[in-house]
């Protein structure tokens, strides 16, 4: 069987209540507790991949420094959070009276997922980067262990992929920092192990 396990990355910090999305900003990685626990719940030798934002980077290297045990690594940019162009740096509060204004408002992400930001991508595309990272490690491998340290979005997509969803849907799902979220591919056949562990 092959094995997804992802992380969403640590707490984001000093932000300021505003909208990142695919922005770098700073996030907390001192609580050692938390990373232990991290731990635990993970596989030892796994294949391990990460977005290239540096807040999922961290996240790596501060489970690394907990005893986290892998066999290679590698930073893949489809791992990436959405990019929501302009609206990043936006207050939460003003983009969603912005997105209820525009009619492209969701209960349960920053906007519809068909909808593409200016200068950004909509969530329809991170669907698609996803598909192809986890296709592309279908064909490659088998019984296998990959850990992934991502965020939100892409962790969503990675579940609505799991689903079979014909239409595109970010879901009802919580995923929290630092919480794992495994789907396995088997047989052709995807299941959902657990969701925000």
């Amino acid at each position: 069987m092959l094995s997804f396990w992802w992380v969403r990355h640590a707490p984001v910090i000093n932000n300021n209540d505003c909208c990142y999305g695919d922005n770098e900003v700073e996030c907390d990685v001192t609580d050692k507790s938390t990373f232990k626990a991290l731990v635990n719940i993970l596989p030892k030798k796994a294949l391990v991949y990460s977005s290239t934002f540096s807040r999922a980077v961290k996240t790596f290297s501060a489970a690394k420094q907990e005893g986290f045990e892998y066999i290679s690594y590698s930073k893949d940019a489809r791992l990436k959070e959405q990019n929501i162009g302009k609206w990043a740096g936006m207050k939460y509060l003003d983009l969603y009276k912005l997105t209820k204004k525009l009619g492209i408002n969701s209960c349960h992400w920053l906007m519809k997922e068909e909808h593409i930001p200016p200068e950004g991508e909509s969530f329809l595309k991170v669907n698609n980067r996803i598909s192809c990272f986890l296709n592309e490690k279908i064909l490659k491998y088998q019984d296998t262990d990959i850990v992934i340290f991502s965020h939100g979005g892409p962790i969503r997509s990675a579940l609505n992929i799991a689903l079979g969803n014909e239409t595109v849907s970010v879901g009802t799902f919580k995923i929290d920092n630092l919480k794992v979220t495994k789907i396995s591919y088997h047989e052709e056949k995807w299941q959902i192990d657990f969701v925000n562990y």
